[in-house]
């Protein structure tokens, strides 16, 4: 029966069974010379990215963002340019107040992903975050931070104000 096996094999008529099991129905000794573990093993990683990227989103709706940080995070240690993942790591980070991380993960999501509307407005909100927080270090430097404060405060109400105009 082995002999019949191993000249189906060979004669590569069960071709479609490249799987390891040749290896341990008797057959090649030191290993299989069909073999299909990688593109077994990039399946169940494929599988292993989309079951962590849907944790993620999961921890994100419920509003766990630090565990929505360590999904994407993984997510990323798996397939690393995942603008997808940037983005919702970054979307996380933001929600965290880590605004300086979340503005360079939706950078490199973009960088991906140029045409990723969800990604453009998040950035956006990550520049007003971090402008209200600039607001609040400067109103914590006293009389020294107070024109600057200023300054800040009437450019936001400009880019408030310049919404309302037509865009060309």
């Amino acid at each position: 029966m082995k002999r019949i096996w191993v000249v189906l094999v060979l004669a590569g008529l069960l071709t479609p069974l490249r799987t390891a099991s040749f290896a341990s129905a008797g057959g090649g000794g030191g290993g299989s010379f069909y073999s299909d573990t990688t593109d077994h093993s990039a399946f169940e990683k494929s599988q292993r990215v989309q079951g962590l990227y849907q944790k993620g989103i999961e921890a994100t709706n419920s509003g766990d963002f630090d565990k929505a940080i360590d999904y994407f995070q993984q997510v990323l240690q798996l397939k690393d340019d995942d603008a997808d993942a940037l983005n919702m790591l970054a979307h996380a980070q933001r929600k965290t107040g880590k605004i300086d991380e979340a503005l360079e993960n939706y950078k490199k999501a973009l960088q991906l992903q140029p045409n990723f509307p969800q990604a453009r407005e998040y950035l956006g909100e990550a520049y007003i975050q971090a402008a209200l927080r600039e607001m609040e270090t400067l109103k914590g430097e006293g009389r020294d931070g107070q024109e600057q404060l200023q300054l800040l405060q009437a450019a936001l109400k400009d880019a408030a104000g310049s919404l309302d105009k037509p865009s060309n």
